[in-house]
């Protein structure tokens, strides 16, 4: 039934992410991961070093080590599957207590622009993302990964498209939205987040029914 599709997709994603078993993860561990998001998203990516991480959490560098062994390149690619992590689980919380295509829809948006918008760390990976897509500066293997999570994202919106009746293409569409969305700190702020999330509902909405540039062509 079409009216699966979107419980589908949600739970592709639910079993991802039960992939990362972050059971083990100490609060040390945690703390290390917050911190490097934080400063990366203060002073740039490429400028946070293990001493400056070390200093940030009152340790010494050395100690780190004991929590990452893997030195910054493992750092940085738990601190995005961190990062990932939650934001799925979030948006699955936003999604279960749906019931319409159009609500589960809406609340992928609103959960989505929220988050872009209160948590600076969502900028700095739409940056690490975009930029890693130019010039490779990701760990070895960790872009594949980061492609196949915007991937099982993407399908839920697809999913959810498909269930209100819009046609499957629609790729073009969901990755307008998902630009309106990402960019929403450039538009909005704290303040006027309820406005800007119905007003964002409004405008996916309206892309989402928008033809793709190639459907567009063949009628001119």
């Amino acid at each position: 039934m079409s009216s699966a599709r979107r419980y589908d997709a949600s739970e592709r994603l639910r079993v991802h992410l039960s992939q990362f078993d972050w059971s083990g993860q100490t609060p040390a561990r945690r703390a290390a991961l917050e911190a490097f998001l934080r400063l990366s998203n203060a002073h740039g990516f490429t400028t946070v070093t293990m001493r400056m991480l070390a200093t940030e959490l009152t340790i010494k560098a050395p100690s780190l080590y004991a929590y990452f062994p893997g030195g910054r390149d493992e750092i940085v690619a738990e601190s995005l599957r961190w990062h990932f992590s939650k934001f799925g689980y979030a948006i699955l919380a936003a999604v279960d207590r749906t019931e319409t295509a159009a609500e589960f829809w809406d609340a992928m948006v609103r959960e989505h622009l929220t988050r872009q918008v209160t948590l600076p760390e969502s900028d700095l990976w739409d940056l690490l993302v975009a930029t890693d897509a130019v010039v490779p500066s990701l760990p070895a293997g960790l872009h594949d990964q980061v492609d196949s999570w915007v991937a099982y994202y993407e399908d839920m919106y697809r999913a959810a498209a498909i269930d209100m009746g819009i046609d499957a293409d629609v790729d073009e569409q969901i990755r307008l939205v998902l630009t309106v969305v990402e960019g929403a700190r450039r538009w909005c702020s704290a303040d006027t987040l309820p406005d800007a999330v119905a007003r964002a509902i409004q405008v996916s909405h309206s892309l989402l029914r928008l033809p793709s540039a190639d459907s567009s062509r063949v009628g001119a």
